[in-house]
């Protein structure tokens, strides 16, 4: 029999949240401290976070996002026009350094183009 899938919780989430933190430098530390949203905010995602009523965003710039993934189990950038929908899906494993380097690769190829 199959496991049965079960969206990540808020506690849970916070709490992998600290764990991936700490495994932040300072500089890392800092670029972080200005994107991220000051509670995970859950997002709709239509049709992958449909099952889980959305994906749980943790950062924002500019009209990318990073949200974890709990499909993937991993964090995953993605893009918004509207605050509250994520336009883009991902599967992802990252972690929190991977994301924040995948979207600002994103922003700096944006920004130079």
């Amino acid at each position: 029999m199959k496991d049965s899938w079960k969206p990540v919780n808020h506690n849970q989430l916070v709490n992998l949240l600290a764990h991936q933190h700490q495994q932040l430098d300072e500089s890392q530390q800092n670029l972080w401290d200005a994107i991220r949203l000051p509670y995970p905010e859950l997002w709709q995602q239509h049709p992958w976070g449909d099952e889980g009523c959305g994906f749980w965003v943790i950062a924002v710039a500019g009209r990318s996002c990073i949200y974890f993934n709990d499909i993937s189990g991993g964090f995953s950038c993605g893009t918004f026009q509207r605050w509250g929908k994520i336009d883009t899906y991902k599967a992802s494993d990252a972690t929190l350094l991977g994301a924040l380097h995948t979207l600002f690769t994103r922003e700096e190829a944006q920004e130079t183009a």
